[in-house]
């Protein structure tokens, strides 16, 4: 029997199992492109959340000041009406959408501007005559538009009043914009970060404060007109007929009442009604002959039992059909 054979001084013995797997090669560090791609597309998102909550609240704002103006107008409490967040967005889209629609298109005429000017100066330097001129007058234009913002404020009529805190809003950046630039002028001092960050943070706060300025004021105008034109525009509004099981005791201008069936159960039909809102579970009615000088407002449960709710669109006065008129109750006999 021959004796093993002794291994070599220094060679690796062999593994039990399976070889292990070679070592991942080490992950490239990310460059300096990339990461400043996914930090520009993470600010550009946080933008885009920051705006939409902005527009939002435009929204909503621009909802209760238009109502609350038209309602008190009429002669209402808007609190009445119990209006919810999401009546206030759908009263408001189409009249909102303005205010930054308008802001988007000066934002675009300034970066046209910025971009012209920034390739004049690289071109030309800032010996150029346009170029120092702009870096170092434009806070006087920022200025005038100011003061153009307050002249429209002044005037008074609708169109100016809804301009002028949209006009001092922009003058605002545009001043904002003007320090920036006179920075590029030679022997000019630069804001400290700190002391730019607190500026920037400022403007930001007033230019908000414009923006919610001109919802308000244009929310005014269209509640102003609203509230003019409602009497012309109350046989426009949806016509309602109400069937109920007993006496609603509706009494407003131009509300007719009948009654269907005999006996002690009749059923109850009015007519002569339009639908001013449907919101937070109710209708609010008014009558045909509704006038400023004398106006009921009826609230009705949207659900309720025993009630049935028509609603007609009849704007030449087809309809005529009515139940009988209701039966007087019979009077008491007192004794003497």
């Amino acid at each position: 029997m021959s004796a093993p054979t002794p291994e070599a001084p220094g060679a690796p013995a062999e593994p039990d199992g399976p070889p292990a797997p070679a070592p991942a090669p080490p992950a490239e560090p990310e460059s300096e492109e990339a990461s400043a791609l996914r930090g520009g597309l993470v600010k550009t998102l946080l933008a885009v959340v920051v705006n939409v909550g902005v527009l939002t609240a435009l929204l909503v704002y621009f909802g209760w000041v238009r109502s609350e103006r038209m309602a008190d107008l009429l002669g209402l409490d808007e609190a009445i009406l119990g209006m919810t967040v999401d009546d206030y967005v759908r009263r408001s889209v189409r009249s909102v959408v303005l205010i930054p629609v308008y802001a988007a298109a000066a934002g675009l005429a300034w970066v046209v501007f910025d971009q012209w000017w920034q390739r004049r100066r690289v071109r030309r330097g800032m010996g150029d005559p346009v170029v120092a001129f702009v870096a170092r007058w434009l806070w006087a234009f920022a200025l005038g538009a100011f003061a153009l913002g307050i002249g429209l404020w002044l005037i008074g009529a609708a169109t100016t009043f809804i301009a002028a805190p949209l006009v001092c809003a922009g003058a605002i950046l545009l001043l904002l914009y003007a320090v920036s630039l006179r920075g590029y002028l030679p022997g000019s001092t630069r804001l400290e970060p700190l002391t730019e960050g607190v500026l920037r943070g400022a403007v930001a706060v007033l230019v908000a404060v414009g923006l919610f300025w001109t919802a308000t004021n244009f929310a005014t105008v269209e509640g102003t007109e609203l509230a003019h034109g409602f009497v012309d525009e109350v046989h426009t509004l949806p016509g309602v007929e109400i069937d109920s099981d007993g006496p609603l005791d509706i009494v407003a201008p131009g509300v007719e009442t009948s009654c269907a069936g005999a006996g002690e159960q009749p059923r109850y039909h009015y007519r002569g009604l339009r639908l001013l809102e449907a919101t937070g579970g109710h209708y609010f009615l008014i009558s045909d002959q509704w006038t400023p000088g004398y106006g009921v407002v009826v609230m009705l449960p949207a659900d309720a039992d025993g009630i049935r709710y028509t609603f007609v669109r009849d704007p030449a006065g087809l309809r005529d059909d009515a139940f009988p008129p209701c039966a007087e109750a019979p009077a008491v006999e007192t004794s003497p």
